[in-house]
């Protein structure tokens, strides 16, 4: 797939697994080598995330022992105001030359090539900027999916101007929020990939957080609960947003304004901005409310009052 870019995020700190996980073999070979195999078969350029560049050859001596190959290692920027996984596709996405990228996190050791074209697929169906895997319960897999390059890395760069200048007053910091600012994104449901392709299976979605979580697959014990459907369902947003670095004309859109709100609010401290930006999130939480994604809804509401503080129970209610 030429137009098709790999992210292998290999940063993470593991400490729930209690070792490194991009190593620890799984089945006969370790996850980060199981990752690049996948991506081998999908594209010609892929890029690993690192947290530093000290770690970078550690995962160049592993995947030129076993597969022969020398991608890239990028370490994450220094100059970025994001945390954990979204750091990593900050720092690696302006590399990519691919009109696509997917994005893989290597401690999902299951998902492959497979599970990857059914998603690259419905992004050229859809003509979405985003393909997002999709839980029973509504919960997402923003880290085993398929973006638009171009779209992301210019959301993403906006993103981190506010990060960087807001820093602790800015909520969306973490690989949830990816999706939520793109213009369209179709939430596939996996059960709904798993009935189109029988050759797939639900595990393959699934990332490892311990060693208990490997337990339950080989003992069969993985506990979803099918009774909960989360529908496939394709989101679409208008936003053009507040450019703080370049301060020229206003935002428009709900999201758009509600970050701009917050930007205002977060600098003033007038409970006036306060209001109309939480009232602004609240429209676009609702927006996946309707579209039966709980947890998308939810979890923006919950930052945004984590955020609001003292004023929570005066203006969140």
């Amino acid at each position: 797939m030429r137009k098709l870019s790999c992210i292998i995020l290999a940063g993470g700190e593991s400490k729930r697994f209690g070792e490194n996980k991009a190593f620890f073999s799984f089945n006969g070979k370790s996850f980060i080598e199981r990752a690049a195999e996948t991506a081998l078969k999908l594209s010609g350029e892929i890029i690993i995330s690192a947290r530093e560049k000290e770690s970078a050859g550690l995962y160049i001596n592993e995947l030129k022992n076993k597969l022969n190959i020398n991608p890239p290692v990028i370490a994450d920027d220094k100059n970025c105001g994001f945390i954990g996984p979204l750091k990593g596709i900050y720092s690696c996405i302006k590399h990519l030359k691919g009109k696509y990228v997917l994005v893989m996190e290597c401690d999902a050791p299951l998902f492959n090539f497979s599970a990857a074209k059914e998603l690259m697929e419905k992004m050229e169906k859809e003509n979405v900027n985003a393909v997002v895997p999709l839980w029973p319960d509504s919960t997402v897999e923003p880290l085993l999916g398929v973006y638009n390059t171009k779209k992301t890395a210019a959301v993403l760069d906006i993103l981190n101007d506010y990060a960087l200048n807001l820093e602790k007053n800015f909520p969306f910091k973490d690989s949830v929020n990816i999706s939520r600012f793109l213009p369209s994104v179709y939430y596939y449901s996996i059960l709904d990939i798993i009935r189109k392709n029988t050759d797939l299976k639900i595990e393959f979605f699934m990332n490892i957080n311990s060693k208990k979580d490997i337990e339950n697959y080989l003992s069969g014990k993985i506990n979803i609960d099918k009774q909960k459907y989360a529908k496939s369902v394709k989101i679409i947003k208008a936003n053009k947003f507040f450019n703080i670095k370049n301060p020229e004309g206003k935002p428009a859109g709900i999201l758009a304004n509600a970050l701009y709100y917050w930007w205002i609010y977060s600098k003033t401290g007038n409970c006036i901005y306060l209001k109309k930006s939480y009232g602004y999130f609240k429209k676009d939480a609702d927006k996946y409310y309707a579209g039966g994604l709980d947890f998308m809804g939810g979890k923006l509401i919950k930052t945004i009052r984590g955020h609001v503080g003292s004023f929570s129970e005066e203006i969140c209610k």
